[in-house]
């Protein structure tokens, strides 16, 4: 986690290979005035709690894009699919939302 001089969050990531590289692009880039890190046992371990820490501190740190899923393995990020069965379910049980057409104007549909 890179932080801003007064210590606000700024940007959320992982290296599954080589922190010390990945820490010196991102101060080439001055992303950030210092760092935390955590050692996971594993990259699948490591990219959940990076998308933890994506969704809890969004839209407040610089990442542009959701958290890459690490090389060769086919995780999915448990926030964004528990986002995705919320959408299904609204849209799949429409009957939940009924609209009334005598009380309703066609501007609501």
């Amino acid at each position: 986690m890179l932080y801003t001089s007064t210590g606000v969050p700024s940007y959320v990531g992982r290296s599954d290979t080589d922190l010390r590289r990945r820490l010196l692009r991102h101060c080439t880039n001055r992303r950030g005035a210092y760092f935390t890190y955590d050692v996971h046992n594993s990259p699948l371990n490591a990219y959940e709690v990076e998308c933890a820490l994506f969704h809890t501190l969004t839209p407040g740190v610089t990442n542009r894009i959701h958290p890459d899923h690490p090389a060769y393995q086919k995780a999915i990020c448990v926030y964004c699919r528990a986002v995705q069965r919320t959408v299904r379910r609204l849209r799949l049980a429409p009957q939940a939302f009924k609209i009334d057409p005598a009380t309703s104007s066609s501007e609501d549909h």
